[in-house]
């Protein structure tokens, strides 16, 4: 009788069971490098946001016009960076649309907010893809100044639309990440 050459039953198991454990093992893992760089990206992008609101502040107070009047401007309004816009727009707005449309679809949306920071008035921008993080499990968004560590991100200490400055007092309220 000839003997064919293969695997056994028995061997496929055990190779089918190491490769399920190293599965279970990496892929959490792999599913935080996802988050990582998500949250980098999107504090990069809050970053792009807030050149783009500092130039407009800067063009603003050189024509009189104050950082709150300024920044007041906004509204308390998010703007909608994800497609050429319907409705109009102030000029403050288009600046930052204008900045954020040079990277397509993943524009995004922006807050803009009055916050204190070393006993100065200044501003705070967050950046997120989705139109309300407030209604995800698990948002993902950025902020400048101050960008979101990933452990204030993972421990949920971080909330949309609100900036704590070095005090830690709240210059803006929303509602906490967790529902």
């Amino acid at each position: 009788m000839k003997k064919t050459k293969g695997f056994t039953l028995v061997e496929l198991v055990v190779v089918i069971a190491i490769i399920g454990v190293l599965a279970a093992i990496l892929v959490p893992s792999m599913l935080n490098y996802v988050r990582k760089s998500r949250l980098k990206a999107a504090n990069g992008n809050a970053k792009t946001a807030y050149n783009a609101v500092a130039e407009f502040v800067t063009s603003k107070e050189t024509e009189g016009q104050s950082l709150s009047t300024t920044i007041s401007d906004y509204g308390n309004k998010v703007i909608d960076c994800r497609n050429p816009p319907v409705l109009p727009q102030s000029d403050n707005q288009k600046a930052v649309f204008v900045m954020l449309a040079q990277n397509g679809v993943s524009s995004g949306i922006v807050w803009v907010g009055p916050a204190t920071v070393n006993d100065t008035e200044s501003f705070y921008v967050q950046w997120t893809g989705s139109y309300d993080p407030e209604s995800e499990d698990n948002p993902i968004f950025g902020q400048y100044p101050d960008p979101i560590s990933w452990d204030n991100y993972k421990e949920k200490k971080v909330l949309w639309r609100v900036y704590n400055d070095v005090n830690g007092k709240t210059a803006s309220s929303a509602v906490p990440l967790e529902s």
